[in-house]
Parts: structure tokens; sequence; C-alpha cells
């Protein structure tokens, strides 16, 4: 197949086209690589200002609250006071109004809230949560300054409450030097969200989002591309960004993340791929047309070839195989282009005359076997003759004149039908009647030894099979199978139907209970082999094996022995057809 044109000019096309087709997705890749890494680098220096932004607040809070503790007069005098006492009380009202203006100073500052063992004050931006921000205090206040005395010192750390808007918030706690007091401050994680927000919107800019170190996703899931994301799709880990693919909507996302350093949280924002590269899908899609346009190229281009090329080669290598199967009828139809019809005339001309000169060999071929068939039959005849004029010479020397005219009168008729066998077909019967002839003169050498039965159908005798077809065997089953004549010899002839490849044929069975063939020449006999010289007494066989060859396609000679102690068994198988026909009579 690969030195085929067809093939050829396929793999050429594609070699020129390829490299075009690699250089436009190559450079297709590239461009959107270039496009990643510069908006990945922009939006990461984004996130970075942001989330630097929001670590410096949260410590701007954190040193508040310290101050607080250390230089806050009414803070550090206030333990000093009897609870409930009137400096005790009076100096909680300053403290009051201190965390209350405060507390609308530092915009991120939810709440700020001090703590003792005897009681708690607070002050938050959301009048109307008061109630349920004091009741979250005062049930969870000791824990959180508990954890955040247990934890590192100045990190903020995250608590989740359904009583707080949003659910979770981030609080920080402070102890006075020398007082068992605390104060603290509350940044709710939607206030966080909301400054997040107003760079990274919900629309095609992208998504922003904050998750704690477990990996939960903390505040209200307003973004509904994160909300589908597991932490394990949002982690890049030391990589700049990553790409993923949004499983319910389909989108690809770049991933960028940012680690506070004042809390353990982590700030992710989502950026749809189709917004980075919003300017490159025309680029992408001008690509596409080209490798279509290349690919529509190619087939246009393959139907041409097959057209004007492909096609008229197929007819000429079909009638080449068809010449070459023996149809000599096939003829090419002449095409458009110049050179096939300069070829298919040519071809036209050759079948033509390779059709005479084929009709012309045949014709001489029959000829040829005709004449080989009469030389075969030639030889065969010499072979009977010397053994004959001896027989008659010792009835003549014995002056046994009786003996002598029956040897006449079956030699007669034995040389009468050598004198037909020039005959292309005779009858079985004529055969049977032959060798019976020949067994009786055989009868004359070896009296009351010799028996010859046929076992043949009337309908078979008038069969037509070349003449001299089973005789040489008999004659071979006596010269060779003979060779005790002390003891009787004993040849049956028998005929049979056989049907074999939806084909009739006529079996005829030649068998005697003599030596047998030697092992080296029945090996020869069965190979086709010719037989050596000391075995030319077998010339007859060989004989009548290549007259049927010549004459019949589907006719064939088996040779066995019926046992180890010997049996000659000579097997013709000749096909039923015309040239088989019944006799009509002479």
């Amino acid at each position: 197949m690969l030195r085929s044109i067809k093939t050829q000019l396929t793999i050429s096309f594609f070699v020129v086209m390829l490299p075009i087709v690699l250089f436009l997705y190559g450079n297709n890749l590239y461009a959107k690589h270039v496009v990643r890494d510069k908006v990945s680098e922009t939006y990461r220096n984004t996130l970075d200002i942001f989330v630097h932004q929001t670590d410096e607040t949260m410590n701007i809070i954190s040193e508040y609250l310290n101050k607080l503790t250390v230089l806050d007069d009414n803070v550090g005098q206030l333990m000093s006071y009897p609870y409930n006492s009137d400096n005790y009380i009076l100096t909680k009202v300053r403290i009051q109004n201190t965390l209350n203006r405060d507390v609308d100073f530092y915009n991120l500052i939810d709440t700020i809230v001090i703590y003792n063992k005897y009681d708690m004050m607070l002050s938050t931006d959301k009048i109307g949560q008061y109630t349920k921000i004091e009741s979250m205090f005062s049930e969870n206040i000791e824990r959180m300054i508990g954890d955040g005395i247990d934890a590192d010192q100045g990190k903020w750390k995250i608590w989740s409450d359904p009583r707080v808007s949003g659910g979770d918030f981030l609080v920080n706690f402070v102890k006075a030097p020398t007082e068992e007091l605390y104060v603290g401050a509350m940044i709710k994680l939607t206030d966080i969200l909301d400054l997040l927000s107003i760079q990274w919107n919900d629309g095609d800019i992208g998504e922003g989002a904050i998750y704690g170190p477990d990996g939960r996703r903390l505040g209200p899931h307003k973004d509904e591309a994160q909300a589908s994301l597991s932490y394990e799709d949002i982690h890049t880990g030391d990589a700049p960004y990553k790409f993923i693919n949004d499983k319910e909507s389909g989108k690809r996302y770049m991933i960028l993340n940012r680690s506070s350093e004042s809390a353990n949280m982590t700030t992710s924002i989502l950026v749809p791929e189709s917004y980075m590269l919003q300017g490159l899908p025309y680029f992408q899609k001008a690509t596409y047309f080209i490798m279509f346009g290349i690919l529509l190229l190619f087939a246009m281009y393959m139907f041409f070839i097959r057209h004007t090329l492909f096609k008229p080669l197929q007819m000429l290598i079909l009638g080449m195989k068809k010449i070459s199967l023996g149809i000599l009828e096939i003829r090419l139809q002449t095409t458009k282009t110049v050179e096939f019809v300069f070829l298919a005339n040519t071809f036209n001309n050759m079948a033509e005359q390779i059709k005479s000169l084929r009709i012309g060999m045949y014709e001489e071929q029959l000829r040829t076997q005709k004449i080989e068939l009469k030389q075969l039959q030639a030889q065969i005849n010499p072979h009977f003759y010397m053994n004959s004029l001896n027989i008659i010479y010792n009835f003549a020397a014995l002056k046994d004149t009786n003996s002598v005219k029956k040897m006449a009168l079956h030699l007669g008729d034995y040389f009468r039908f050598i004198m037909k066998g020039n005959r292309d077909l005779i009858s079985l019967e004529e055969e049977l009647k032959h060798i019976r002839n020949y067994i009786e003169i055989q009868k004359f050498r070896y009296p009351d030894l010799l028996q010859c039965n046929d076992q043949i159908e009337d309908w078979m005798k008038g069969v037509m099979i070349p003449a001299l077809s089973l005789q040489p065997f008999v004659e071979n089953s006596i010269i060779h199978g003979f060779v005790n004549h002390k003891r009787p010899f004993s040849i049956s002839i028998r005929g049979a139907l056989a049907f074999e490849n939806s084909g009739r044929y006529l079996q005829l069975t030649v068998e005697d209970d003599g030596s047998g063939f030697p092992d080296d020449v029945l090996r020869r006999l069965r190979q086709g082999e010719s037989l050596p010289q000391s075995e030319s007494s077998r010339l007859g066989i060989q004989n009548v094996v290549q007259r049927l060859k010549l004459r019949y396609d589907m006719s064939s000679v088996d040779f066995a022995n019926a046992s180890a102690d010997g049996g000659a068994i000579v097997r013709l198988k000749l096909p039923l057809d015309s040239n088989l026909e019944l006799h009509k009579g002479e």
C-alpha cells in the first residue's frame, strides 16, 4: 500500500500541509498562553494588593486593641474600682462612649467588646443586631478568649454563629497587662466580601470567595460558580494559577489564591477564561476556518486526482488482472486525458492480439496433444509382440495345432483391437474384451494359474473411455505381481459411480493378489516421478497416467497395496462429462 500512487500523493500532501496546520495550531496555543500569563499576573497583583490592604486593616485594628488596653486610662482604671461602685459605673460609661466612637471610626470593625469576669460591655455599628451579638458573645466569649490564648497571639480567629449576619466572622482579643481584662473586636466576613466584590463582581470579570483553613467556604455563597467547586478544585498549591472546568455550567475558569498573614484564611478569585480571551476567539475562529479550508482543499484535490488519475489507473489495473485470468474480452474506455487515451488504446490492441495468439496456440496445442496421444499409444503396442511369437513358436514345435489355432484367433482379435487403437475413445466393453483376449493368450503360458474377473454394471459398459486405459495395468499385474508361478494368480476389475465436488465420476479398480508394488516404485508412482531404467517394463502405466492427464483435467490414478503382504490396487477416476458419453453402438 505504501508504494501505491494514491498513498504517496496523500502522504506528500500532508507532509506539505501538516507543518502549516501545526504552526497555526501552535501559534494559537502560544497566544492563549501569553494572554493567560499576562492576565494572571495583572489579576494576581490586584489580589495581592487587596489581601495586603485587608491584612493592614486587621493589623491596625489589632494595634488599636493593644493601645486601648495599655494607653486608655479608663480601661486601665476600671478593674481598680469595686464592681458596681459609682466609680466603676462612671468609668464604664466613659469606656462605652469611647467604644461607640471608635466602632464608627474603623469602618471594618463590626463590634468592639471589653470583658472581665464580672462584666462585659460592647459596641456595634449594627444597632438592630445588638441583642443577638450580645447573646452570642455572652455564650462564647470565654472560649474565644481561651482559643486565642492557646493559638498564635495576634492572629484573627475564624468563628461561626447563625446570630451574626453571614454566619462567619473574625475575632481577636488582647489581654490587659496587669488585670484580667480583655479587649476584643469582631469583623464580619460579609464586610470583607463586600470590599472584594467591588473589584470582582459576579459578572464577566470574575468571582471572589474566602476559604478557611479546613477548606470550608466562608460567608454567604452568592457566586454560583464557586459554590459548585470544592476546596481541592480551588487549591493551586505552589502554582501561581490553574484552570478548572465547572462540572455544572461547563465553563472554564482560572483560579488565583492568596493567603492572609493576619488570619487563617485564603482569598480566592475565579476568572472566566472567556473574559480573559475575549479578543482571541476571532483569531481562533480564523485559525479553525483556515484548517477547515485546508481539509476542504484536500478533499477537492483528492476528488480531482481520483477522477483524472486514480480511476483510470484502477480500470487499467482491473483490465490487466482480468487479462491475467484469461478474460480476453475486456476492453478499456478512453478518457479525456491524452496519456490515458494512449494507454487505453494500446491496452485494447494488446488484448486483441493476445486473444488471437491464444486461439492459435490453443489450436496448435490440440494438434500437438493428438500427435502425442498417438505416439504414447504406439509405445504400448510392441510390449506384447515378442512373447506372443514365442508362444506360437513353442506350440508349433510341440505340433499342438489346436493351441496354435486358438492362439492365432485370440492374437488376431488382439491385433485387430490394436489396429483400431488409433481411435480417441472406445467403449468400456471393448476394453474388457481386449483384456480377455490378452488373458487368454497369457493362459497359454500359465495354464490353470491365471484368472480374471470383472464386476461391471451393464450401463457402465457403454461408457466411452480412452483406448488401452485398463489393459496396461492388467499386463503390469501379470509381469510384476505374478512372481510365484506355482500358485494361482487372480485379477479383478470393478466399476463404481462416485460423486465428488458436485461432479459424477466413473471409478475403475484393477486389483490382484500378487506381490504388490515395491515401496520405492509405489512412492514414485504416487508422486508422479519417472521410474528408473530398471523399471522400463512399467512404461505402460506411466503412459496411461500421462494420456489421462492430457485428455481430462479432473481425472486421477491412485496406486496402493492391499496389505503389507502384497496385492496391487490401481484406481482410475474418470469424469462422467461429455467426453465420457455412453456408447451408442460401433
